[in-house]
């Protein structure tokens, strides 16, 4: 904490206007107002949430309530506009709705739709109770995530208070953050989201629709990655048929194609420390092209690739099979893990399920996309 600012509304108010997140105007405004509450602008706290009220009064950022005044639709609504607003009219953010999707076996699901700058956003959602007030914190969380600016604008949402629940959020600078937590703040949580606005070229909901928008917020290392992943397809899977598969194999993409190929695997390799010892096996790397191809055939997907500087980080820095879906509907597997789990499983019943999450993902996106049709 400065030591030459003192923990008042004041003070407060000096910091914002020197940090440059209010202006004078605003800071002024918004010492009347607690003034007019009955405040004592120079009081001293200990507790900073006594202070952080005044962003509002200021008429800056957003406070995510622990229960909402109107209905969930609403709530959802004023937070991401509140939030979106934040950036100054670079993000804008429209058509927020709750989706119900129902199930024939009396099940349902629900998820938050909005879009941003008119990129459809899907989230799906759990709420306590049909009735509830209170949010999905996770799905709030990741909204708020998606409405951050991004792009070349260095700015992120950082909530001031320690307790989320009636929190209130700016969005700053890293050097601004830094201030506040110099004057004393908690800067308890911070949402950057490494967003990239832009929209394919090519004609929505088509493979290449999916390929393209993967291109477009996808990292250079990324797209180098899943380019040399893909640039030898063919040629690789005719070099392992012929060199590592039986005549009568039925290399027709099927799923009693895999059912084969899962006897061979298990063949080939009696337990994990099998499969390791081999290392960079051509057989093995051939059976995790043919199983992503295999699922490219059966539904509608693409291969992708995140490429990580963390090695502990699950599912990245190797080629995987996506859903032809928003992220909110899943659907999805790593062609390596479902191949290594069936060595040490020695069943395929894991390798099926995983690979049936990309059907019931697609599936479930044009669910939710007659149900919103039919609620506007």
């Amino acid at each position: 904490m400065s030591d030459s600012t003192p923990l008042t509304l004041n003070g407060f108010a000096q910091t914002l206007v020197r940090l440059g997140i209010a202006t004078e105007e605003q800071a002024t405004a918004g010492l009347a107002e607690a003034a007019e509450i009955g405040m004592d602008l120079d009081e001293e706290f200990e507790d900073t949430e006594e202070l952080t009220f005044l962003v509002g009064e200021c008429g800056l950022g957003f406070q995510t309530p622990e229960k909402v005044d109107g209905d969930l639709e609403e709530g959802y609504a004023e937070l991401l506009t509140e939030a979106a607003a934040c950036s100054g009219g670079s993000v804008v953010v429209d058509d927020v709705a709750l989706v119900r999707v129902e199930h024939e076996d009396g099940e349902a699901d629900e998820y938050l739709h909005f879009r941003r700058n008119g990129r459809s956003i899907w989230h799906r959602t759990e709420h306590l109770s049909d009735s509830t007030r209170y949010m999905d914190w996770n799905t709030a969380m990741e909204a708020l995530g998606d409405v951050v600016p991004g792009n070349d604008d260095p700015r992120a949402f950082w909530q001031l208070d320690e307790d989320s629940y009636d929190a209130w959020w700016l969005l700053l600078t890293p050097e601004q953050a830094q201030g506040l937590e110099e004057f004393g703040l908690p800067m308890a949580v911070d949402l950057g989201n490494q967003v990239r606005d832009g929209m394919p070229s090519a004609e929505p909901e088509t493979p290449e629709w999916y390929m393209e928008d993967d291109r477009l917020h996808a990292s250079e290392e990324s797209r180098r990655g899943l380019d040399a992943w893909l640039a030898p397809m063919d040629a690789a899977l005719d070099r392992w048929r012929s060199a590592h598969l039986p005549d009568d194999f039925p290399f027709d993409y099927s799923l009693d194609s895999l059912t084969a190929l899962e006897r061979l695997v298990l063949d080939r390799f009696d337990g994990l420390a099998a499969l390791e010892a081999a290392g960079q096996d051509e057989f093995f790397e051939g059976a995790v092209r043919y199983v992503g191809q295999t699922a490219l055939r059966l539904w509608p997907c693409r291969w992708t690739y995140r490429h990580s500087d963390d090695d502990s980080s699950p599912f990245t820095n190797e080629p995987l099979i996506r859903s032809n879906t928003p992220g909110g509907f899943g659907g999805g597997f790593s062609p390596d893990f479902v191949l290594r789990t069936l060595v040490k499983r020695r069943t395929n019943r894991g390798m099926r399920e995983r690979m049936e999450t990309v059907g019931e993902g697609v599936e479930d996106y044009r669910k939710a996309l007659r149900a919103r049709t039919r609620g506007r």
